[in-house]
């Protein structure tokens, strides 16, 4: 009879008791020290005094109230240091902090508004120049804010002549209006007006914000820019001090086309695109709702005790191997 496998000589290398002890010892302290640390920040929440805070909101942090005694904050900072555990549901990230919270992040709303931010900075709004300057009558206030704010007109794709030879309100002509294309999406150009000439006087403080027409820009409910009043995208941000001030239209327009772009609810993430979303929050200038206003990040529990005892009960199991292996040794 034949053996079923084929005698093989086993030679073991690098290999001896000494390591097996060393690296015992090493591990040992490993766990000493992650235990010590865990204890201390045990400690300093016990020493903070934390007082009963509602939820309060800002550019670099977030509190929230975790329980009727305590407020949990966190900032962007803390994005950096946070382990990704895994998703859930095809729509949820489990992340945990390096305090010993427990965070869930909704995957959609993470990555719209990191990207509607990117629209908001980076989107160059094109102009359309006009066969003849279209003549505006604009209240003396609108007039000075459009001369003095002309940056920010045309970084919005206006273009104005000035006639100083005519009376006041009637200076100014258009040459050229904002266009926008559909984002590549087949969706509806979004139009740009006169109108909109005094909507950005209004959101610059001048007076009298409205056009020649009597029409005051925004007043739809359309979420593909044609309106504002009914999008929460435009009621959040526009003129809410970025880097570029933008129309409402605007704002509705690159809040709508960060959505479509953005991972969606059921897509199956891997480690690093999980990662990356986190990665993008530290780089977001509001990084605690989407655009339309829905949390990223949520808080689930506190897992410090849990993991004080995981530790404790792993450093008893390491110390106790470790006796035995001393014990052979001698």
């Amino acid at each position: 009879d034949q053996p079923l496998l084929p005698s093989q000589k086993v030679v073991w290398e690098g290999f001896d008791t000494a390591s097996v002890i060393q690296q015992s010892r090493s591990v040992g302290i490993s766990f000493t020290e992650r235990k010590n640390r865990l204890k201390q920040m045990k400690a300093e929440r016990i020493n903070a005094n934390s007082k009963n805070t509602e939820y309060q909101e800002g550019n670099d942090h977030v509190s929230l109230q975790s329980n009727k005694s305590s407020t949990v904050s966190l900032s962007k900072e803390d994005f950096v240091q946070m382990t990704v555990i895994g998703q859930f549901n095809l729509g949820f990230l489990l992340a945990l902090g390096m305090d010993g919270h427990l965070w869930i992040l909704d995957q959609h709303a993470c990555d719209e508004i990191y990207n509607f931010e990117k629209l908001c900075k980076e989107t160059k709004i094109h102009e359309q120049k006009l066969i003849a300057p279209l003549p505006l009558e604009l209240s003396p206030s609108e007039e000075n804010c459009v001369v003095e704010h002309m940056d920010v007109f045309e970084s919005n794709g206006f273009r104005f002549s000035y006639d100083a030879t005519k009376p006041p309100r009637h200076r100014l002509c258009l040459t050229a209006l904002p266009h926008s294309g559909s984002g590549g999406d087949g969706r509806k150009a979004v139009q740009f007006g006169p109108e909109d000439v005094g909507a950005l006087c209004g959101m610059l403080g001048a007076d009298g914000a409205s056009s020649s027409s009597g029409y005051i820009a925004g007043s739809g409910t359309g979420a593909d820019g044609s309106g504002s009043m009914g999008n929460n995208a435009v009621r959040r941000h526009a003129g809410a001090g970025g880097a570029i001030i933008r129309l409402p239209k605007a704002v509705a327009m690159f809040a709508s086309r960060a959505c479509r772009r953005s991972i969606m609810i059921g897509d199956h993430l891997s480690q690093k695109q999980m990662e990356d979303i986190i990665t993008k929050l530290r780089n977001a200038d509001q990084p605690w709702n989407c655009p339309h206003g829905r949390p990223t990040i949520r808080h689930i529990t506190d897992l410090l005790e849990g993991l004080l005892g995981d530790e404790r009960d792993a450093a008893k199991r390491v110390t106790a191997g470790h006796n035995m292996a001393l014990m052979s040794q001698e």
